[in-house]
């Protein structure tokens, strides 16, 4: 944002919005009709601001919830609009502020979710908003938050960070939420290559089926045996050579399969200490022109991603684009992001197009743009599994725009068994 115009109108608050679920997506896959397995969703991704000169110091764990031990008496008014106060969120959130009130830009969606890990937390779909004027201690500002809380929920527990920054005229409120579904025991962010690794995790809200899936300094994703008793997920996983290891805990709860959980464990290497945002495989070095075929465009990242795996190209498909779309636009007509939105789970729907497939699998997001959704897509393990999978041959792929100029994507996969045959 840029500096306030010095007249009546720069003491007048101004809201800002990050969707960190703006770049937060899920997946899902299913094997032959007798067996379903599901995985998580994509939302968008802000445009990344320049935060190289911002450092990072991770702590010895990855945990939730982080204790706030005290809330400033200014801000009470504000935490008594969530559940919980949450002390990594709000380390958070000042970050956010305090950028923002020096001149810059508030911390984007990438650059939120790194922040949470190098906080040492485990949190996924955090959404950011800030506000800016001059004395924003007031029950308009309270009421301004409230209204944007009351805007999205994912279910769980509502979790909340906020700080107040000042800096010369600018004052900047900011807050980082998160529904909380689950709960992770201390899991080790350092450790030795070759070590075993525990993740304990407390779910916070029903699901029917939870599983771990790992991304290893290179490769494709893989899950780990989990156990899961309907509260507690379990897994066990080995940091088998020097790198970062993603964790993901995935869980099919209501409204579909999705993250509940990530974190990040650095065998026999330091965590970085600024963010870089690192474009996923396939992302074009220009802008896309406006004229553009979006779909054309993301199908193009999506196999030159395949590529890097030896994973052969998809062929799309009008008849699955047809079922991909109209999940897209359902989606946007119900502002959320699901793998049943009301209109069944990809299995069915490609069923009831009268699509004979022996799989089928299902990436959800909603970004700012096609090129940010196939980011935040590559970086979740889930959604790369989907996106590298051997089996499948054939894509769909949904994109309805938003009058805000985002889009909610949908890609479709299919095994139609052709390349067997």
């Amino acid at each position: 944002m840029g500096r306030p115009v010095r007249s009546a109108l720069a003491r007048m608050p101004r809201a800002t919005l990050v969707l960190v679920g703006f770049a937060t997506s899920a997946s899902c896959t299913a094997s032959p009709p007798a067996h379903k397995t599901s995985v998580p969703q994509a939302h968008p991704a802000a445009a990344p601001a320049a935060a190289g000169d911002e450092l990072f110091d991770f702590p010895d764990a990855t945990t939730s919830p982080r204790a706030l031990t005290q809330v400033p008496e200014a801000l009470a008014p504000f935490f008594d609009l969530c559940r919980r106060g949450d002390a990594a969120l709000s380390r958070v959130a000042e970050r956010s502020a305090r950028r923002q009130s020096e001149g810059g830009a508030p911390l984007d969606a990438p650059e939120i979710s790194f922040a949470l890990r190098a906080e040492g937390s485990p949190y996924v779909w955090p959404r950011a908003w800030t506000l800016e004027g001059g004395d924003l201690q007031t029950s308009a500002a309270v009421e301004r938050m409230r209204s944007w809380l009351q805007g999205f929920q994912d279910g769980g527990e509502r979790r909340c960070g906020i700080a107040l920054v000042s800096a010369k005229e600018r004052s900047v409120l900011a807050a980082v939420a998160v529904d909380a579904l689950a709960d992770l025991s201390p899991l080790p962010v350092r450790q030795r290559a070759g070590t075993w690794l525990n993740l304990d995790a407390e779910l916070l809200v029903a699901a029917s089926d939870a599983k771990v899936i790992v991304l290893g300094p290179s490769g494709a994703p893989y899950a780990v045996p989990t156990t899961f008793d309907g509260r507690a997920a379990r897994a066990r996983f080995r940091a088998d050579r020097p790198g970062p290891f993603l964790v993901q805990l995935l869980a099919d709860v209501a409204g579909g399969p999705r993250p509940l959980l990530e974190a990040t464990v650095y065998a026999d290497v330091a965590p970085p200490s600024s963010f870089s945002g690192d474009p996923a495989p396939g992302e074009p070095t220009v802008p896309l022109d406006s004229r553009a075929d979006r779909g054309a465009a993301l199908l193009d990242m999506v196999n030159q991603a395949r590529a890097t795996e030896r994973s052969a190209p998809l062929e799309r498909d009008a008849k699955l684009d047809a079922v991909a779309q109209a999940h897209a636009e359902t989606m946007r007509a119900l502002k959320r992001i699901a793998h049943d939105a009301g209109d069944g789970d990809p299995q069915s729907r490609v069923e009831a197009a009268d699509l004979r497939v022996l799989a089928t699998g299902e990436n959800v997001a909603h970004a700012p743009s096609v090129v940010r959704a196939h980011r935040a897509l590559w970086a979740s393990p889930s959604h790369r599994e989907n996106l590298l999978a051997p089996r499948f041959d054939k894509v769909g792929i949904g994109l309805a725009f938003d009058e805000d100029g985002s889009i909610w994507v949908c890609e479709l996969f299919a095994d139609t068994g052709a390349r067997r045959r």
